[in-house]
């Protein structure tokens, strides 16, 4: 670290403005008026507010890897006026010198300079993709360097920013280099593992989209490859999982808390809850770790889409317009109160209200606990002349009754995170709920547990969990677990879920079985009910048996084994 502030020093001494190579030049009298913006003519100062646009420009790296970026200067950066910084890092498998089109002229119509780059391996950019490698997060601070040799940057208030795999370089780049005064981080992750094989259940749609993604816009390091098949491979062995576990440890912005926290470097984080690809459970846990001022957004939407339509086009966009709030207070030392109101801004479903806690965890939830009783055989009951047996209940008091709920993998169930996770991500992002008929769900291959009326309405918000007991036929086995809004008539319409594998269990031997289900936001009516399904497949996660591999799974309750679905709800 040393290093860079040295280096910073020496070079905030020989680069004075006139030393700036000039990356622009004025409108000649025939381009003024035909002038329409930065984009249709590029290293033109513009004539109606003096930004410019330097599409195509080649930074060598670290280790002499060229990358591609692009440029945008404010208002007087031609005559030397020294401006805040920002460098936005390209998402995976993006031309990220032109991901952030949009976004960086408002910056540098509002004083930025603002370089954006394509990582490292990906389009025009030279080198392998490591998956922020050591090499990916210096990669971040070459393209400082640049700005500080080209332009009449401040590096006293420089930030650095991305969405997706740019945000996770941002964060180990701002906790790696002290020249970066802060990190906007949109859609990235926390905990690189938990992305890619949470609780033994590998993340099996979307670590193949990014695979090839990665293979058709990038050279991959093929160590790459070779990770994604281990986790997706129930044949891989504990040894091999430890591998890919300590690989992803050190590209895992979680890792480096300490050092950002060491510095009381600001954080700004947004996250999507219908994000599959990096949930928002481990983020938000790394920024409950964070010490230094920081926000959180979690937002509704997919996977980057939340932030797209800000970063390329521009446009008015939540998470956007906050983090041009976060850059002015930090860079530009303007008081205008983002780092003095409630730290935490939640969308929530179905409505699309926002509510703000002052933090996280927040006072305002607290966990409330359902318990799961068993659904034990299919029977007529003439206590209530009513049969009995398609399904167990959730409810208040503890379960007092000796019974077993088997579930076998024949087939999957009715219940699902879509039959095509990456259009059902879509459709839940877009207020088309995925839906199903709680009893539509098989009694063989899937178990259902339902509560009573709600008298008020259920406000969800954070991390559910769910525990059981189960005893599995054999070493592998796997357990979905689905969290539903029902109605009145068993209409499901799924708000989140979960899955946990096991890899070396002793066949009947019974154990606990914990589920962290992803993060949700969710208003549940009045006169509506809690529905959990448990079933043994589902297309978002890879199996943990080969194909044809039958296993079942039995869910045992008795005084000493307690099942329970906890919830952290927003109290009244």
């Amino acid at each position: 670290m040393s290093r860079y502030i040295s280096l910073s020093l020496v070079a905030m001494a020989i680069c004075t403005p006139a030393a700036h190579a000039s990356l622009c030049r004025p409108a000649a009298a025939g381009e003024i008026a035909g002038y329409v913006s930065p984009f249709s003519s590029p290293s033109i100062i513009s004539p109606v507010d003096g930004t410019c646009w330097v599409p195509e420009i080649a930074i060598t790296s670290h280790d002499g890897t060229r990358l591609m970026a692009s440029l945008f200067l404010p208002n007087g950066a031609q005559g030397g006026a020294v401006s805040p910084g920002i460098v936005m890092v390209g998402s995976w498998a993006t031309p990220g010198q032109y991901e952030y089109m949009g976004q960086a002229q408002r910056l540098a119509k509002g004083g930025y300079i603002v370089v954006s780059y394509t990582a490292r391996g990906f389009h025009n950019s030279e080198g392998l993709v490591g998956v922020a490698a050591p090499a990916d997060v210096r990669d971040v601070s070459s393209v400082l360097d640049w700005l500080q040799a080209n332009t009449p940057v401040d590096m006293h208030n420089v930030g650095v920013s991305g969405i997706s795999y740019g945000a996770g370089l941002s964060m180990m780049a701002l906790a790696q280099d002290a020249r970066f005064k802060t990190a906007v981080a949109f859609s990235g992750w926390g905990q690189l593992m938990d992305q890619m094989y949470l609780d033994g259940s590998a993340n099996y749609t979307w670590s193949n989209v990014l695979n090839l993604l990665g293979a058709a816009t990038g050279r991959r390091d093929p160590l790459v490859d070779q990770q994604v098949r281990i986790l997706n491979d129930p044949d891989s062995t504990s040894a091999q999982i430890a591998d890919v576990a300590a690989w992803a440890a050190p590209r895992s912005p979680s890792q480096f808390i300490a050092q950002i926290n060491q510095r009381n470097a600001p954080v700004f984080i947004s996250k999507n809850l219908q994000d599959d690809m990096f949930t928002a459970n481990s983020s938000m846990a790394m920024f409950s770790a964070l010490t230094g001022p920081k926000k959180l957004l979690l937002n509704k939407g997919i996977h980057a889409l939340t932030e797209f339509p800000g970063a390329l086009l521009g446009e008015d966009n939540y998470p956007y317009d906050e983090a041009r709030r976060w850059f002015d207070r930090f860079l530009k030392g303007v008081r205008n109160g983002v780092d003095t109101e409630p730290q935490v801004s939640m969308q929530v479903r179905p409505a699309n209200a926002r509510e703000s806690f002052g933090t996280w965890p927040a006072p305002e939830v607290a966990e409330q606990t359902w318990h799961l009783t068993p659904r034990g055989a299919l029977r007529f009951d003439f206590s209530c002349f009513c049969r009995k047996g398609d399904k167990g209940s959730l409810a208040a008091v503890r379960n007092s009754s000796s019974a077993a709920d088997t579930v076998h993998n024949f087939s999957d169930t009715t219940a699902t995170t879509g039959p095509l996770p990456l259009l059902a991500s879509i459709r839940a992002a877009n207020d088309i709920p995925i839906v199903t008929m709680m009893q539509s769900v098989g009694l063989s291959t899937g178990v259902r547990y339902e509560g009573a009326a709600l008298a008020a309405p259920l406000k969800i918000r954070g991390v559910p969990r769910l525990t059981v007991q189960v005893a599995p036929s054999q070493a592998r086995a796997q357990l979905v677990a689905y969290l539903y809004d029902v109605d009145a008539i068993g209409i499901a319409r799924l708000i989140t879920y979960g899955s946990r594998s096991v890899h070396a269990a002793v066949p009947g031997q019974t154990l606990r079985y914990p589920i962290e289900l992803s993060a949700a936001a969710y208003d549940i009516p009045a006169g509506h009910h809690l529905g959990i399904v448990i079933d043994t497949a589902d297309p978002l996660y890879a199996p943990a048996v080969r194909p044809g591999e039958r296993f079942s799974m039995r869910l045992v309750f008795d005084r000493g084994l307690e099942s329970t679905l906890v919830l952290p709800l927003r109290q009244q």
